[in-house]
């Protein structure tokens, strides 16, 4: 399934068997959202809407930036100016970093849809399916950072000094050049991880290598992580390496019609797509791959499977590794030491630092392991920059998302420890966790309860019934809808939970908002950065008559404006602005606001929803014929949406 919305529009056929059943669901849901719609619970206190408030106007103003951790998942707060500095510092490297141009960009673009749709209609693709991933109007790549507060000490907390402060350099790809072509071949190449023999998915497989082991009396265990691996990643050695997997495993992978000259040449051009925009300034990433990158990860665990082959024909007693930490045992110290120094001799940009056991035990991924007298001891573990942050109990989520979130850290806990005496240890850890989140943990010290093993058809033969979490009693109720409509073997409820503080206040392309209409009839109404939203409902409003047109768009919101002032300018009358310019003003022009009414990625629901403001606001210049029509399914509805009838 493509994880991309359609730009065209196809109108389902009818299908009476299943209509009636989504009318009386229809039906039942509107019931129970007018019977609980005045009820209303927050989780916040006053004081804490007050602060949230507070914080907000701090990051409007420009003042702060707020960011999640590198590794502990907690926010961090820096004076925006502070923050600018760190960034600057970064990217002076001139070693990774180059000086770019928006023409460069815009040249990459082109020439990236170009090899796409030549590589696409020679392998016989799709059509629908090529032109679905060519993003004819990309967003540059924008770079941001997360700080490694682990790495700096308490007395340099509030240093204002950005050279004080470690970061983690990350390139937003979302919605640029490469976001989708690089997902289909990611789909491709990520297969080949599985033949990578020293490849780790998870801590569940590291725990397998451990048991498949088999060790000595007075075998050593260390582990290796790689120095920055995603910057210092030779690019065409990485392709080299993916080269080399193509041709032994080509046969055992679906390329989905792809030879691998084909693929190769579309990842080459995916990794010359290397420009990114921060602050308004363009540049380009000369060295390695960005951490944002779709492909960056499997590209990195190919390249380092090229790296460690010298390592593995001296067949050490066990070799894993996840993508930079590798987890080594030998036979002896002298034979450890020497596969350090010869991964660190394998390229001239790689640089490993060693870990070795505390107090007899050394920490990996999420475990900790003991390896004495030829016997292995595993237990679960949290490392100290975690902040061990999950779900809390008070938060607006599902009862039965929350009771998952912690039977599966005790599962997990519990998987990863044969012994008595290491179960017991991780498992009062991940009880201490599960109550410092709020949860009374003398109700998961039973054993899970017991799981209704009917029949039921796999969810992925279901359709998602996606509707916001209001509570517990409220989903119940949805559900007895969709078992009175007799849906249940056709469609599961999906509870979306509101955003939460993170969603709304942290911002990854904070300095890259800017106004791209020359016009300016959207920003000035709105925030700064609205002309370049996507998938959008937006009003233009006559500011000499104050009538209203309402419309919606999957492109970019400056490019369908710039068409509806061209058509105004010459009085078009197939298009709404134009016509009004000629029947109400007698051909004299006037001027436009815009403002963004709703943001929707699917066209179906884009185009309902388009209805549904029409219907509310019943705009002087749109054409009845414009849009689709709400059905009575629908019109139940309006009255719980909160469409205005006034702007």
């Amino acid at each position: 399934m493509v994880p991309f919305p359609r730009s065209f529009y196809k109108k389902a056929q009818p299908f009476p068997a299943a209509d009636i059943k989504f009318r009386v669901l229809s039906s039942g849901i509107s019931e129970v959202l007018n019977k609980f719609k005045r009820v209303h619970h927050s989780n916040l206190s006053q004081e804490h809407w007050h602060r949230f408030k507070e914080v907000r106007s701090l990051i409007a103003d420009n003042s702060i930036r707020l960011s999640v951790s590198d590794k502990g998942g907690e926010f961090v707060v820096l004076p925006q100016t502070l923050d600018r500095d760190i960034a600057e510092l970064h990217l002076s490297d001139t070693t990774i970093y180059q000086r770019a141009t928006e023409k460069d960009f815009l040249a990459q673009c082109r020439k990236l849809n170009n090899t796409w749709i030549s590589v696409g209609k020679a392998a016989g693709l799709d059509e629908r399916f090529v032109s679905r991933l060519k993003l004819d109007k990309p967003n540059c790549p924008v770079f941001y950072s997360l700080v490694k507060n682990h790495k700096i000490s308490c007395q340099e907390m509030h240093s204002m000094s950005s050279e004080v402060y470690k970061i983690r350099p990350i390139i937003s790809c979302v919605g640029g050049p490469t976001d989708r072509i690089s997902w289909f071949l990611n789909k491709i190449v990520s297969q080949l991880l599985a033949k990578i023999p020293s490849h780790l998915s998870n801590t569940e497989h590291f725990v397998q290598h451990l048991n498949n082991a088999r060790f000595d009396q007075n075998c050593v265990v260390e582990s290796f992580d790689v120095t920055s691996l995603y910057t210092t990643v030779q690019n065409d050695e990485a392709l080299q390496a993916l080269s080399e997997l193509l041709d032994e495993h080509a046969r055992d992978i679906n390329t989905f019609g792809l030879s691998k000259a084909r693929i190769l040449i579309l990842i080459r051009e995916c990794l010359k797509c290397n420009i990114l925009k921060w602050s308004g300034k363009y540049f380009s990433q000369t060295r390695g791959l960005a951490m944002g990158q779709r492909l960056a990860p499997v590209l990195a665990i190919c390249f380092m499977s090229r790296i460690e082959e010298p390592v593995l024909v001296r067949l050490p007693i066990m070799y894993c590794r996840y993508i930079d930490d590798c987890c080594v045992v030998t036979s002896t110290q002298s034979e450890m030491d020497e596969c350090f120094r010869i991964l660190n001799e394998q390229s001239q940009y790689i640089r490993l630092t060693r870990e070795t056991p505390r107090d007899g035990w050394l920490s990996f991924l999420n475990t900790q392991i003991n390896l004495s007298s030829g016997i292995m001891r595993v237990k679960w573990y949290r490392k100290k920059s975690s902040k061990n942050i999950l779900i809390h109990a008070e938060s607006a989520h599902p009862m039965a998302v929350k009771r998952a979130v912690v039977r599966n850290m005790l599962k997990t806990a519990a998987k990863l420890c044969p012994g008595e005496e290491e179960l017991y240890e991780s498992r009062r850890l991940a009880l201490k966790i599960a109550g410092g989140n709020g949860y009374s943990t003398s109700q998961y010290q039973r054993g899970p309860s017991r799981v209704d093993t009917g029949s039921r058809t796999p969810r992925n033969n279901k359709l998602p019934l996606c509707l916001p979490f209001f509570s517990d009693k409220i989903s119940a109720a949805f559900q007895q809808c969709i078992n009175r409509a007799q849906l249940q073997n056709d469609v599961y409820l999906v509870n979306i939970p509101n955003d939460n503080i993170k969603k709304q206040l942290v911002r990854n392309r904070l300095y890259d908002k800017h106004c791209t209409t020359e016009q300016r009839v959207v920003c000035p109404h709105g925030n700064i950065g609205d002309c370049s939203k996507v998938g959008v409902v937006y009003q233009l409003k006559c500011l000499t008559c104050h009538d209203l047109y309402i419309g919606e768009t999957g492109r970019t919101l400056s490019v369908r404006i710039r068409e509806h002032i061209a058509t105004k300018r010459r009085g078009n009358l197939t298009s709404p602005p134009g016509r009004h310019k000629m029947e109400a003003h007698t051909g004299n022009d006037f001027d436009i606001k815009c403002t963004i009414l709703a943001y929707e990625d699917d066209i179906s629901a884009r185009k309902a929803l388009e209805a549904a403001w029409i219907f509310a606001r019943n705009p002087a210049m749109n054409n009845r014929n414009e849009c689709l029509s709400l059905t009575s399914d629908l019109l139940p509805f309006l009255s719980l949406c909160g469409l205005s009838a006034v702007d």
